[in-house]
């Protein structure tokens, strides 16, 4: 009896395969086909290999939609033909050989023999016996499958070359089928989602689609939140290969990776119908941590091989925070917030909003914050420094340039520096411009003296605004004394004296009037006698001048209160001076070095000195002349 998967009809043996049988069960339904004397004629010997070793699933072909045509009977193998088929040579190489010669099969027919003759001549039968010879005939590549198959070989039989070689019918020795091998197991992978996650130190392109050898296309990764940074493909098993005796051969274990191990600070890992993904839970910097083996998001860039042609070009960060602790070459540009430099700078560092640190020194470059401050640990030398909205620190400074909303400086020698609010150690042949100074000492340079400038806050348009309303208030008397007579004999008429009397208080606001109550009051004051409404508007004007005059005065007057310079010791020549000029602090940074220095230098007039010697000291405080 066939199993029900197995259907024989008059045009042949089919397979069912809508749901395919278990190979492991077809291999035992062919086996005891083929060791009880049966093989399948006509066989299509490659769907055969595909339905008992195939690692795809067969699928109904020729119209037919769930089942196969496999062969085209089932047919009996009979013994003397079962008899010509050897044994294979099955090698330890994978392979079977078989050795092909001339076969032959004994036929058994009848022969008569005759008789004695009679008188006619002519000789009868007289019985009939049987014969046996031997005859040549021919394999049968059907047959042979199954004997191989009877003979361990179940596997890999190379149909085409067994059919040439039985259909020549030539001895030879060939080998008739082979094993074959597992696919490789495929192992797990990390693809990166984007393209620019990795350092590119290619030329920058810029807007006009020119190549900028200065700085490189994206030496410093960087992400925004929730971006997919790196998916995993998964492992997946290779296809079992098998032997000619149809053992099975198992792939290799693939090596597998867990994303969880790898996801670090400022990520998170996420599962989802493409698998698992690496996610920035931040916007950042990429980076890969050597020793923890982790992909990191971090608000801070950290950098060691330092700022170079060579290594990183001109670079523009866009996150928050970055330290570099390798060197900065001469002519490199860093533009970023808040940065920190561990090592030596030679050349521009500009601050957008942030801060700027530099534990080592600054010697022949530039620090420039933009709101921010600027902290310069070791030493600066001619170098330009500046932060006209925050504090400067450094620790020695030799032949800089110094801008600052405010410096504290230990020892400053042949500098030209611009602040409002001052503070120095020691002062070597300085230009020093300040509003509000403090020195512990000051001396000559190589027979440069240090000259120390007061600068007087430049009050030209508060000023022009106090002539600007005196002026107005002339006028106004001129016209009140031309309406005295009137307002005399206004003041004069006790109708009108109680009203007048009303908009004094009103103007001095001494009475604040509601807006009905103001309305009712323009009313009355229409019905005034037009030198009397001129007069009172007039005297309103004139009181709100000179509350003008007061506040801008005051001013003035607050703002040079503060002006002073302290020195506690004068070692060698200084002079100390009073300076007025167009320019305000900001001012002397669109100065050339050469005016800079013109400017800072240059002497005043004799009775603008505060102080000139070289021993001494000094404590003064602006006061109004």
């Amino acid at each position: 009896m066939l199993p029900t998967y197995v259907q024989v009809r008059e045009n042949g043996v089919f397979i069912l395969v809508s749901p395919p049988p278990a190979q492991d069960i077809l291999r035992l339904f062919v086996d005891r086909l083929f060791k009880n004397d049966a093989y399948f004629k006509d066989l299509d010997y490659a769907l055969f290999l595909d339905l008992l070793y195939g690692t795809k699933p067969v699928t109904a072909k020729n119209g037919l939609p769930t089942e196969v045509r496999l062969a085209s009977e089932i047919a009996i193998f009979a013994p003397h033909r079962k008899s010509l088929y050897r044994i294979a040579k099955i090698t330890p190489r994978g392979f079977a050989q078989y050795l092909f010669e001339p076969v032959f099969t004994e036929v058994t027919f009848e022969t008569p023999v005759l008789g004695t003759s009679g008188d006619r001549g002519i000789s009868s039968i007289a019985e009939v016996t049987q014969k046996t010879e031997s005859r040549q005939t021919k394999l049968d590549f059907d047959e042979f499958v199954a004997a191989m198959w009877c003979r361990g070989v179940t596997f890999g039989i190379d149909a085409d070359a067994v059919r040439t070689v039985i259909q020549s019918g030539a001895a030879t020795l060939i080998e008739i089928a082979y094993q074959r091998e597992p696919t490789d197991s495929r192992d797990a992978q990390i693809v990166e989602e984007k393209s620019d996650l990795r350092q590119d130190r290619s030329p920058l392109i810029n807007a006009n689609g020119k190549a900028s050898l200065n700085a490189a296309k994206n030496y410093f990764p960087q992400v925004i939140k929730n971006i997919p940074l790196l998916r995993k493909i998964p492992c997946a098993l290779g296809d079992p290969g098998y032997r000619v005796t149809g053992a099975t051969i198992e792939p290799r274990a693939p090596r597998d990776i867990d994303l969880r191990v790898m996801s670090g600070p400022g990520t998170r890992l996420e599962t989802g119908a493409q698998g698992d993904i690496i996610v920035a839970d931040m916007d950042g910097f990429l980076r890969f941590d050597e020793r923890s083996k982790k992909v990191e998001v971090t608000a801070t860039i950290e950098n060691r091989s330092g700022i170079s042609t060579k290594s990183t070009g001109d670079i523009k960060l866009d996150v928050d925070n970055f330290v570099e602790h390798g060197e900065v070459q001469e002519g490199r540009i860093v533009k970023g917030k808040h940065m920190t430099f561990r090592s030596a700078v030679y050349g521009t560092i500009h601050s957008s909003d942030g801060d700027i640190c530099i534990d080592d020194n600054l010697s022949g470059g530039n620090a420039k914050s933009n709101g921010g401050n600027v902290s310069i640990h070791g030493r600066a030398i001619n170098a330009s420094i500046e932060a006209w909205d925050g504090n400067i620190t450094v620790n020695y400074a030799e032949s800089c340039v110094i801008f600052g909303k405010s410096a504290s400086i230990k020892h400053a020698v042949n500098c030209d520096i611009v602040a409002e609010t001052l503070q120095v150690g020691v002062v070597e042949g300085c230009a020093i411009v300040g509003n509000m100074i403090d020195l512990s000492s000051t001396l000559a340079r190589k027979d440069k003296e240090t000259i120390v400038s007061v600068l007087l806050p430049n009050h030209s348009t508060l000023e022009s605004q106090i002539i600007a309303a005196k002026e107005n208030i002339i006028k106004i008397d001129a016209v009140l004394q031309r309406n005295a007579v009137e307002m005399a004999a206004a003041r004069a008429d006790p109708k009108l004296a109680k009203f007048i009397e009303l908009g004094d208080k009103i103007r001095e606001g001494k009475i604040e009037l509601t807006t009905q109550q103001h309305s009712e009051w323009q009313k009355i004051f229409a019905r005034f006698p037009p030198a009397v409404k001129d007069s009172l508007a007039l005297m309103g004007k004139r009181k709100s001048l000179l509350d003008t005059i007061t506040n801008l005065s005051q001013q003035i007057e607050t703002s040079l209160s503060k002006l002073y310079c302290n020195i506690k010791e004068v070692l060698g020549e200084t002079a100390v001076q009073t300076l007025r000029t167009h320019l305000d602090l900001r001012g002397f940074q669109n100065l050339s070095r050469s005016e800079l220095k013109i400017s800072l230098q240059n002497m005043g007039a004799p009775n603008k000195k505060i102080f000139s010697g070289c021993q001494g000291q000094l404590k003064w405080q602006y006061k109004a002349q």
